[in-house]
């Protein structure tokens, strides 16, 4: 209630309210390219009003992005995300040890349906589409209150026209608003939050060759920092020497998501496969025929029959249990990037950016 009273206190003073359609392009009271959304879904307008106070500069910044009315009330344009192409502020942190990659006490060993609070750090992206369509199409993993990583290509190689809009997280059931377990439909919460992006920064030296992806590893920052909860926090990140040095190969590792990539189908409920890890002399042997260079900061896994990371998105997290601080903890070790044309062909692994080769780029490229 406090938002739409202060708000109608900043535009009290507009005479001719226009009507307007939701999504529709406009620019911010910045001249920021933006959508026409209600005030309550755009973050960083929502954020400025409820902390109260506002400077002058931030009061006209409001009412110069008034866009017109919805039919649900007042619509503010929202900005959309920007390209950044390097860090510009003062560098943040991780989540401190025991704060990240949580092991969930409830999950179901050998099933392949998560419950709702495994794996709380799983993102999906969702793109803003022409002719006022949304849509998710890629994965990501939180690693602090501000920041999802995802693939390079998640960004760079979606159709041109489509924008990187907002992610959500503490989703479990793609289908329905409300949480239930596809174990127990009785066990249902109110989980999810979506948040708008407000920039991204893809790595430096990204690029794709004969259908492979190199340096695959893309940051994306929230508009507002996430609220925690048993359903939504980070994952951890090899931030050691002795955990980026640590040996995946013929390792159980797992990939969790919708099923989802840039292209593809999906799962209804949040979903988990164990694989594997390969050595990358074999890995490269595997994609010989497709004229594929497998590098250091590649990492393999799979290669079952039927079973591969198109089980999960593109840009999502393989990850795996390691001991650390005193403590058994999650730990990202993928990126999930590419694969065979036909996933799960039997010897062929699915390819993954390797985390801990990035995990000072990472550090290098976040902020407060």
């Amino acid at each position: 209630m406090a938002i739409y009273l202060t708000l109608g206190a900043f535009f009290i003073a507009i005479v001719t309210c226009h009507a307007v359609d939701l999504y529709d392009n406009c620019e911010d009271g910045a001249g920021v390219a933006g959508l026409c959304v209600p005030v309550k879904d755009c973050n960083p307008i929502s954020a400025l009003l409820m902390r109260g106070a506002l400077s002058s500069d931030e009061k006209n910044y409001i009412i110069k992005s008034n866009c017109g009315m919805l039919s649900s009330g007042r619509g503010v344009c929202c900005p959309l995300p920007k390209s950044l192409k390097a860090r510009f502020a003062a560098p943040a942190g991780l989540p401190p040890s025991g704060t990240c990659g949580h092991d969930s006490s409830s999950r179901i060993v050998g099933g392949e349906t998560a419950e709702l609070d495994e794996y709380p750090w799983l993102a999906r992206i969702q793109y803003f589409k022409p002719n006022k369509r949304l849509g998710f199409h890629c994965g990501g993993v939180l690693i602090n209150e501000r920041y999802v990583l995802t693939a390079a290509h998640c960004i760079q190689n979606v159709p041109s026209t489509w924008k990187v809009y907002k992610v959500r997280l503490g989703d479990y059931d793609a289908e329905s608003d409300i949480e239930c377990s596809a174990n127990d439909q009785t066990d249902c919460v109110n989980s999810s939050q979506d948040i708008l992006i407000s920039s991204y920064y893809i790595h430096e030296d990204y690029f794709q060759e004969n259908g492979a992806d190199y340096n695959d590893v893309a940051l994306i920052r929230l508009s507002v920092p996430v609220n925690y909860t048993a359903y939504i926090s980070p994952i951890c990140l090899p931030n050691t020497e002795e955990l980026k040095n640590l040996d995946t190969t013929d390792k159980l590792m797992t990939v969790a998501g919708w099923g989802q990539t840039e292209s593809g189908s999906t799962s209804r409920y949040k979903m988990y496969l164990r694989v594997a890890g390969w050595n990358n002399d074999r890995c490269a042997e595997a994609f010989t025929s497709a004229n594929v260079d497998i590098i250091e900061s590649h990492l393999c896994a799979g290669g079952k029959k039927g079973q591969d990371s198109c089980r999960g998105d593109s840009g999502g997290p393989l990850m795996k249990l390691e001991s650390a601080h005193g403590k058994m903890s999650w730990y990202l070790k993928g990126i999930v990037s590419f694969g065979a044309n036909r996933c799960g062909t039997e010897n062929v692994p699915g390819v993954y950016t390797r985390v801990s080769n990035y995990v000072d780029w990472v550090l290098e490229n976040i902020e407060e």
